[in-house]
């Protein structure tokens, strides 16, 4: 209100109320808009002061069969801006450093699924060489980490039906590669010479469990209809998991074939006669010994084994004769 050109405390106070009433319609309209603390929700705490921690404190043990994929996994709250490096602990390498890989094996991968807490180091193709204890680590002062142990079990290649195959010329030569263990693809191969073969082979996989435990085992058969001299030789067979195992094919003439397993049936057969009769003698000479009443007989001789004495003769009495002179002496007197 104006009196005489003057303005009077109540015209200000007034304005006032009006401006308030307008700016608390105003926002009013616009409370759709606000966040969620600021319409009555309980605000939700970021901490600044709490370091990094790790989600799991306790050490782990990873178990992997060679030539799989190992996943050491490391979970970290609060990381902030610090980073995760993953360290090998025998020779205390540095692998990697956030998504970053330091070391010159490419088969060490650091991933962070979603940038979220958990750090997740994979190695790929594992070794046995690989297992060992892994360090978790955080870059804070001073350093905290946390230990990760992996064992690697490694697989186990065979050749059946042995390391010496022979078969008769003309007839079907199969050798069998089997591997136990190793997680498909095991990319099992034959090879001669250093050259990869690629003949008639076929290829299986499957699964066997025993006491709990499922073993992957892949096979790989080198065939041929028809062997002959020249698949005479040395073959290789090979996997991403095992050390190339070796195997000696004799393809002999039916003759050479014959001879050979006569000669083998005639020593197998007489060697355990040999045997037998040994261990039947060595047996009846300690029952003798034990029905006789007493085992010292076994080490002594018996009384007609011993060396009998061979007799001397005894010296013949001399008989005195008188001379013939002697005779003839006493005959004149």
């Amino acid at each position: 209100m104006t009196i005489s050109g003057c303005v009077t405390p109540f015209s200000l106070s007034l304005v006032a109320t009006t401006a308030i009433l307008v700016s608390s319609v105003a926002l009013a309209n616009d409370a759709s808009e606000w966040p969620d603390e600021l319409r009555g929700a309980p605000p939700i705490q970021y901490s600044t002061l709490s370091g990094p921690a790790f989600l799991n404190t306790s050490t782990t043990t990873v178990s992997v069969v060679a030539g799989a994929t190992a996943l050491l996994s490391c979970g970290v709250r609060n990381l902030h801006n610090y980073t995760v490096s993953w360290v090998r602990g025998r020779d205390i390498r540095l692998l990697t450093t956030g998504s970053i890989t330091y070391t010159s094996d490419s088969r060490f991968v650091t991933v962070n699924p979603s940038g979220g807490q958990q750090w997740v180091l994979k190695i790929h193709y594992v070794r046995k060489s690989d297992a060992g204890s892994y360090l978790c680590q955080v870059s804070t002062t001073p350093p905290v980490s946390l230990t990760v142990n992996l064992t690697v079990q490694e697989a186990v290649a065979s050749v059946l039906p042995g390391r010496e195959v022979y078969v008769q010329s003309g007839s079907r030569l199969e050798v069998v590669c089997q591997v136990d263990g190793c997680p498909p693809p095991a990319l099992l191969a034959w090879s001669r010479d250093g050259h990869t073969l690629l003949t008639p082979e076929s290829n299986s996989y499957d699964l066997t469990s025993d006491n709990g435990t499922t073993t992957p085992i892949s096979r790989l058969i080198l065939a041929r209809p028809h062997a002959t001299a020249s698949d005479s030789g040395t073959y290789s067979c090979t996997s991403t998991c095992t050390q190339p195992t070796n195997v000696t094919v004799h393809v002999l003439r039916g003759e050479e074939l014959a001879a050979m397993q006569h000669h083998n049936t005639s020593t197998l057969g007489a060697l355990p006669c040999t045997v037998l009769a040994s261990l039947l003698a060595t047996v009846t000479v300690l029952l003798q010994c034990y029905w006789s009443g007493s085992l010292v007989r076994l080490l002594l001789p018996l009384p007609h084994q011993l060396p009998q004495p061979r007799p001397h003769p005894l010296p013949q009495p001399r008989v005195w004769r008188p001379s013939t002179l002697l005779s003839q002496t006493l005959a004149v007197s």
